[in-house]
């Protein structure tokens, strides 16, 4: 099964701990930062090796049987009711398997062939790939030849027209694939789409449906099988000691597409093999690894998945057997080409942790601030600036060159069994002392989850820091500043409190606002006071502050954003007179929300999140902002007839602005450049262009300003746009189902209790507004965590017997304080009193 972690330190799978010391270089495997634990760690390799080995015993059962007739192993192949299952599926039952600890049959020892196999073998001469003693020895393939290339055609030619030969028919074919798949040159020659052997930085030149009909045909015949098996070894063990060079000719990086399709690698045995093809591929120049990727990126869906598929299956695999350095690295770093091939448009950064430079402490801050003033040196963060915004692409058609939607779903790159097992906290400390490897670095392998586990504890890293400086500068300099970002707020009066309480805050700590550093007080753990209340945030406090901040300022009536009845989404107003500094809040509430865990009932299309993380625009971006427009938009694209007679527009926008029209040219003299069929297309990219991002440039740009503020940094970009939007806003699902599976009891209750049962079933029975109510209650937030109400520390306790009292609740820890009301109806009455009249807090 795999390996727990020990229980006398908080350590990973793979043996790491989070802790001040540093990690050990000298060892191939994940490193262990613990010197005193040698021993257990010699026990938790004894434990891989002994589940890799019964997972390979496992599944070679699935696939090949032990060799009794009739075996009483129902998950053997030799047993009389077993249905063949394809590789995929007999890894995936292998690895239950392994993990139940499953009784299995004993392999079937013939002797007699045994020994006639070894006099065959001893009477036979050494082959030139065998030692002396028969093992295979890795051979590097000779240079060019005269052997002609494979196709179908000559393969099948070969075999010859029966498929039940004999092995001794099958001669021609053997050695065929044996020379070819032996031969760099021959085998990037072969299954050519053409004679011509054409291949660009854009398209391979090969004859897909040819090379998965050949490995169809192989799988058929185990000699043809073993041979191809032998060569694959050798070529794999080539492309790993002799990489490509920059000048290499295209066409001999398609041997990489031919072996990758393998479908052998599926197999545990073969992943060897899998491992050296990966590892070539990792050393292959950047500009080759770019043309890979461009050929990725012309894959079917289908085919697409199934690389995916071979690759996720390897790093599983790795990950429960062995978590080897090298072995986790080269698999993960194919996976990154795929990915980039998934989503060729989007920027793809190098996730290297660089450290900010408002990281450095309140003294080291103080000492060099007036020195960087007289330098003229400015830290502002790049991220808030947008002189070149993201392009506007108009088509969505996945077979143009500007395909803008992805192959797959960007979440196959997740890998389930690393985000289970994954010690979040050691990987983290490998990439912020950026040694060895870290998942990190691949950051699609993980998931949202796990991404917003890094960011939190980013987040506690600088909070840390930032509450360590406050009695650092007390003790060098005197001075003292608060541990904690402290906002003391009116109800009545908050948005223009929260705007001075927050400058006020960045006078405290002396800071310029010119230069990043000061943005690092944000960073420290915020407390929220209502003037009136008796109220001690220890988190419910600040949830219903962000909710009440976020209420207001999204409200149309206040006029910073507009509301699309058919999406039901909110818009920068580009009419808007609020104070960039208002704008700049909305971005800081977000960021503040994001690192105090806090989850927001925000109505932002997607295309927020993406412009936010500097994403293309595309048609689909216009249709979530403004549905009609960009109806309008697809019409006038489509449009057969005369466009300029018929639409009568030139290039330019008139729209109202409190009474007043206001017309705004697309482009230099637009108002004399008439619309027609020759330029709709550059009138359409224009016209999204001026709606999404020259309209609302102030508005969005001071947004920004105010995120990046808070978030900017390495821990944000390892997240996509979905998964940005789905930390801040959670998900709306509300499965009580698993929040009742969830929850606990203290006080005298437990599932069973009367009281209990009464409230699950007046629960279920809610309405969702209702449902949203009662979480607002007893959480601070109608919505759920990213992975569901599962997720959820939900606690109910007794409070008192039977009374007139209504429920009350902590929000801070999520617990529900209730009465042992007598009656289902009395519990239901008192239920929904408490969840409409929620708001305020007192102290209990």
């Amino acid at each position: 099964a795999p390996p727990q972690p020990s229980s006398s330190a908080e350590a990973s799978p793979c043996g790491c701990q989070l802790d001040g010391r540093r990690m050990s270089e000298s060892t191939n495997a994940l490193p262990s930062s613990d010197d005193a634990g040698k021993k257990a760690v010699k026990s938790l390799e004894e434990r891989k090796a002994e589940a890799k080995k019964a997972f390979m015993g496992y599944f070679q059962r699935l696939t090949q049987g032990c060799g009794r007739p009739n075996c009483w192993n129902k998950d053997c192949a030799s047993s009389s009711g077993f249905k063949p299952v394809p590789k995929a599926e007999a890894f995936k039952r292998a690895l239950a398997l392994t993990k139940k600890h499953s009784k299995i049959c004993e392999l079937v020892k013939k002797t007699e062939n045994i020994v006639a196999q070894k006099r065959k073998a001893d009477s036979e001469p050494k082959k030139a790939d065998q030692t002396p003693n028969g093992s295979k020895r890795e051979k590097v393939p000779k240079p060019e030849t005269a052997i002609e290339p494979l196709t179908l055609s000559r393969f099948e030619e070969a075999l010859g027209p029966d498929e039940n030969r004999k092995d001794a028919e099958l001669k021609e074919a053997t050695r065929m694939v044996r020379e070819v798949f032996g031969n760099d040159i021959a085998l990037s020659s072969s299954f050519a789409s053409s004679k011509e052997l054409k291949a660009t930085r854009e398209n391979p030149g090969m004859d897909f449906k040819s090379l998965d009909e050949f490995y169809v045909r192989v799988e058929k015949f185990s000699p043809v099988q073993e041979a191809l098996n032998q060569a694959i070894h050798r070529m794999c063990a080539s492309i790993r000691l002799f990489s490509e060079k920059t000048d290499t000719p295209l066409y001999k990086l398609r041997k990489y597409l031919i072996v990758l399709e393998n479908p052998s690698f599926l197999d545990p045995e073969y992943h060897p093999e899998f491992q050296k093809l990966c590892e070539g591929i990792s050393k292959l120049p950047s500009s080759l690894q770019d043309i890979l990727v461009k050929w990725f990126s012309k894959y079917t869906s289908r085919r697409m998945e199934e690389l995916i598929g071979r690759t996720q299956q390897y790093i599983t695999v790795k990950w429960y057997t062995g978590r080897q350095i090298d072995d986790l690295h080269h698999g993960a770093f194919l996976l990154g080409l795929l990915y980039r091939a998934n989503e060729p448009w989007r920027p793809h950064a190098n996730h290297e942790y660089k450290e900010q430079k408002g990281r450095r402490g309140g003294l080291h801050r103080l000492l060099m601030r007036n020195r960087e003033k007289k330098e003229g040196s400015s830290s502002r963060s790049e991220d808030v600036k947008e002189s070149n915004p993201p392009k506007v692409v108009i088509s969505n058609n996945s077979n143009q060159e500007g395909r803008h939607q992805p192959l797959v779903d960007p979440s196959m790159f997740n890998n389930d069994a690393v985000n289970t097992d994954l010690n979040v906290k050691a990987d983290y400390k490998r990439w912020i002392e950026n040694k060895t490897f870290s998942f990190c670095k691949y950051n699609w392998i993980l998931d949202a989850s796990s991404k917003r586990d890094i960011l939190q504890l980013d987040a506690r890293y600088q909070m840390g820091i930032h509450f360590r400086d406050a009695y650092l500068q007390r003790l060098y300099t005197g001075l003292m500043s608060a541990p904690y970002l402290i906002l003391k707020v009116r109800r009545n009066n908050l948005i223009r409190d929260s705007i001075v309480q927050l400058q006020n805050a960045r006078l405290e700590n002396m800071q310029d606002d010119d230069d990043e550093e000061n943005n690092m007080y944000f960073k420290k753990p915020l407390k929220i006071k209502f003037e009136g209340e008796e109220g001690v945030d220890e988190g419910g406090v600040q949830k219903e502050f962000f909710q009440l901040v976020t209420g207001q300022l999204f409200d149309p009536k206040y006029g910073m954003f507009t509301y699309d009845e058919a999406s039901r989404a909110c818009w920068f107003n580009r009419n808007s007179v609020s104070s960039d500094e208002e704008y700049e809040l909305i971005g800081i509430i977000l960021g503040l929300a994001i690192y105090n865990g806090v989850i927001l009932d925000l109505r932002f299309p997607m295309y927020v999140y993406k412009k936010l993380m500097g994403f293309d625009t595309t048609m689909a971006d216009m249709q979530e902002v403004d549905p009609e427009m960009a109806k309008g938009f697809e019409k006038l694209l489509k449009f057969p007839g005369d466009v300029e007679n018929t639409f009568c527009r030139n290039f330019s926008v008139s729209y109202e602005v409190f009474g007043a029209e206001k017309t705004v040219e697309l482009k230099k003299g637009g108002a004399k450049i008439p619309l027609n069929k020759e330029n709709r297309e550059e009138y359409v990219n224009l016209y999204v262009k001026w709606l999404l991002h020259d309209s609302i440039s102030r508005q969005f740009n001071a947004f920004k300003k105010g995120f990046m503020k808070v978030c900017g940094g390495p821990a944000l970009r390892l997240f996509r746009p979905e998964e940005l939007h789905l930390m801040i806003c959670g998900t709306d699902t509300l499965d009580f189902d698993a929040l009742e599976q969830n929850a606990q009891y203290d006080g005298g209750f437990n599932a069973d209790s009367a009281v209990i049962k009464n409230l699950w079933r007046i629960l279920k029975s809610f309405s969702f507004e209702q449902k949203k109510k009662f979480l607002m209650f007893c959480t601070g937030s109608d919505r759920a965590p990213i992975n569901g109400l599962k997720d959820l520390t939900f606690t109910i306790s007794r409070n008192g017997p039977d009374s007139d009292s209504l429920p009350t609740s902590h929000t801070c820890f999520n617990h529900l304080l209730l009465p042992e009301y007598a009656s289902p109806e009395k519990l239901e009455r008192s239920l929904n009193i408490a969840i409409e009249n929620c708001k305020g807090f007192g102290l209990l």
